[in-house]
C-alpha cells in the first residue's frame, strides 16, 4: 500500500462553524490514503471541535497568532509547515491570507473551500480581499478552489472569471443523526417541554447573515401556541434578537439554547427545523435536520434550493419575505402528518447525499491528483 499523504488543514481557529465543522470532519473520517493535521493561527481555546480532534488523535497546531497584525504569525506558520511537511494544504476561509505569502517558499499544493457565494466568500479586511483577487482573479499562486453547491460555483465563475472548478457538498456523519424516540422522549423530559408541544428548532450564529429577526417576527405571527422556537447558537445579535422576542410578545416561547455540543439530540427531539438566512453556502445544520428526519423551513438562497426539495422535504421562502416564512412555518406546524412525510423523505435524501464519506473520497481524489503534478 502506498504511503499515506500529509493533508494539512489551516484555518483561524476551531470555533463553533459550517466550515470548522468540515475541517473537522474530513480530519476525523479520512481513509488510509490521508494522513491529516489540522494549523489554527489563533491560540487554542478549548473547543468542541478540538476536543473532537484530540479524541481522534488527529494532530493540531497553532502558529499563536498574539493581536490583529502580527507578523510573526507568518514566521511560526512557515516553520510549522516545513515540519509538518504537507504533500497539500487544505485552505478555509481566512487560512488563505496567510499561506498566500508563503507560496513561493513553500511551493505547496493548495486547495481552497469556497464556503459561501463568491459575493459573500470575500474577507472584510482590504488585505484579504487583494488575497482572493491575486488568486483567483490573476491565478497567482495554484490554489485550485473548490465549491460547495453549484450556485457557489456560479457565483465564484461569475466574480473571478474562473473556468471549470469542482463541486463537493459538505458533508455529515449522517448515522450520528438517526431518529430515536427514546431520546426524544428523555431530551424534552430533561429540558422541560412537553411531549406534545411542536417545537421548531433553528441552529444558527446570530449575526446578520442569518437574519433571525425575520424568523422571530415569522414566528410571533403563527397562532398563539402553535408552537415553541428553540434557537441554538450565540453571536453579537443575541441582546437584539432577546429585545425582539419581548417587543413581539414571544419571548416566552422562543428558548435561548446557546451554543450546544448535544446537537443530535436536539434535532431529534425538535419537529422541524427552520433558517431565515438572507445567504448561504450549503448550510450543514440542513444537512443535519434532514438526516435527523426532520422538514426544513428555509429561505431559498444560495446552495439551500439544492439540498431542499419545495414540497418534498421543506418548504422555501424567498429571501426576506416574513409573510411566505410565517405561511409555510404555519403549514408544517399544524399538519403532523405533512411533517412526517417530509422528515421521511429528507431522511432519505440525507442518506443518499450527505455520507461525510462521500465528501472525504472526493476530496482525497482531489488530494492525490494535485499532489502528483
Amino acid at each position: 500500500m502506498a504511503e499515506a499523504i500529509r493533508v494539512v488543514h489551516l484555518l483561524p481557529a476551531l470555533q463553533i462553524g459550517g466550515a470548522e465543522r468540515l475541517a473537522v470532519n474530513l480530519c476525523i473520517y479520512h481513509t488510509a490514503h490521508v494522513a491529516p493535521a489540522c494549523l489554527i493561527y489563533d491560540p487554542p481555546s478549548g473547543t468542541h471541535y478540538e476536543q473532537l480532534l484530540q479524541q481522534a488523535q488527529i494532530p493540531l497546531v497553532s502558529a499563536y497568532k498574539r493581536r490583529a497584525y502580527d507578523m510573526g504569525v507568518f514566521v511560526r506558520l512557515l516553520r510549522l509547515l516545513r515540519h509538518l511537511k504537507p504533500a497539500v494544504v487544505h485552505l478555509h476561509i481566512s487560512g488563505i491570507n496567510y499561506l498566500f505569502p508563503l507560496l513561493p517558499l513553500l511551493r505547496l499544493p493548495s486547495v481552497y473551500t469556497v464556503h459561501n457565494i463568491a459575493e459573500r466568500d470575500l474577507h472584510t479586511r482590504r488585505s484579504g480581499r487583494l488575497v482572493q483577487y491575486l488568486a483567483f482573479r490573476y491565478r497567482l499562486g495554484g490554489i485550485l478552489p473548490v465549491a460547495i453547491s453549484e450556485q457557489v460555483r456560479a457565483s465564484f465563475q461569475h466574480l473571478y472569471g474562473w473556468g471549470e472548478m469542482p463541486v463537493i457538498w459538505n458533508g455529515i456523519p449522517v448515522d450520528e443523526f438517526t431518529p430515536s424516540p427514546e431520546r426524544r422522549t428523555c431530551w424534552r423530559d430533561q429540558e422541560g417541554f412537553a411531549q406534545d408541544e411542536t417545537l421548531i428548532v433553528c441552529i444558527a450564529g446570530f449575526r446578520p447573515q442569518k437574519n433571525l429577526s425575520l424568523l422571530i417576527h415569522a414566528f410571533a405571527n403563527l397562532p398563539h401556541g402553535a408552537a415553541r422556537l428553540l434557537l441554538v447558537g450565540s453571536g453579537e445579535q443575541e441582546t437584539l434578537l432577546r429585545a425582539l422576542t419581548h417587543e413581539m410578545g414571544v419571548a416566552e416561547r422562543v428558548h435561548f439554547m446557546g451554543v450546544r455540543n448535544d446537537i443530535s439530540a436536539i434535532l431529534n427531539a425538535c419537529d422541524l427545523f427552520a433558517l431565515s438566512s438572507d445567504w448561504e453556502g450549503t448550510p450543514m445544520a440542513i444537512m443535519e435536520a434532514m438526516a435527523s428526519g426532520l422538514p426544513v423551513v428555509s429561505t431559498a438562497v444560495g446552495g439551500v434550493p439544492e439540498l431542499v426539495q419545495q414540497g418534498v422535504t421543506g418548504l422555501l421562502a424567498p429571501q426576506g419575505d416574513v409573510n411566505a416564512l410565517r405561511d409555510a412555518l404555519h403549514q408544517l406546524t399544524g399538519d403532523a402528518a405533512l411533517r412526517r412525510t417530509m422528515g421521511n423523505a429528507a431522511r432519505r435524501f440525507a442518506m443518499e447525499n450527505f455520507d461525510i464519506r462521500k465528501t472525504v473520497n472526493a476530496y482525497e481524489h482531489l488530494y492525490v491528483q494535485i499532489a502528483c503534478r
